[in-house]
């Protein structure tokens, strides 16, 4: 890599709000208190979910040897281990089959007729069983949902966070006796930075990545 690309590189880079970002940091030694880690937890569990299903399911490591496994599961060089505390975040591709009791819930609560209750529940049964990936796909999007809410209450609790995506799912699973019907959505490392924080600066263009009506369509900028 050419110094001038290090220095492009750094600029683009520069300091979040959230602390996240493909600069993965270094964390210090200072451990999380359990009532932070609750609250960040807390907003998570606030998240909204198709059904209000909530789908997500955490796991929180703090032991030394599981998190160097973390980190040697991923496909990226990044110290994960040197974070008081990883969160796996989990998605249930089986949720959805717990929609029927959501739905007698708002029944229940007329919040719906009955009628119109049995007429979701066929819609919702038709919709999930047409396709495997359709609830791998619906699970995940929940949980990527719920670990925003992750991130927003790590900056809350003035911790920094930053989520990771690549890595062995097999490997995890295995390790972490993770049933079947769950898929690995991401790993979070959080805990106080060790450095100061980059400053952020805009990536992409608008005109790269708004379009009109279909997509390719160029958009006139809409945010000054």
């Amino acid at each position: 890599m050419s110094e001038n690309t290090s220095t492009d590189n750094a600029r683009a880079h520069k300091k979040s709000p959230l602390g996240v970002g493909p600069l993965f940091p270094r964390f210090s030694e200072q451990d999380i208190a359990d009532d932070c880690l609750q609250h960040v937890i807390d907003v998570a569990r606030h998240a909204p979910s198709e059904w209000s299903l909530q789908t997500w399911r955490w796991i929180v490591v703090r032991g030394n040897a599981a998190k160097k496994y973390l980190e040697a599961a991923t496909n990226i060089k990044a110290p994960l281990s040197s974070a008081p505390v990883i969160l796996i975040c989990l998605a249930d591709t089986m949720a959805w089959k717990s929609a029927p009791q959501y739905l007698q819930e708002m029944i229940a609560c007329r919040k719906i007729t009955e009628e119109d209750g049995r007429e979701a529940l066929r819609r919702l049964r038709e919709y999930y069983s047409s396709s495997p990936d359709v609830a791998k796909r619906t699970a995940m999007a929940n949980a990527l949902v719920a670990v925003h809410h992750i991130l927003m209450g790590a900056a809350e609790g003035g911790l920094s966070a930053h989520w990771v995506t690549e890595f062995d799912e097999a490997k995890i699973k295995t390790h972490f006796h993770i049933p079947d019907n769950f898929l690995v959505a991401a790993l979070i490392p959080m805990g106080y930075r060790q450095e100061a924080q980059p400053v952020p600066a805009s990536k992409l263009l608008q005109t790269t990545y708004i379009y009109k009506e279909k997509f390719g369509e160029i958009l006139d900028p809409i945010l000054k």
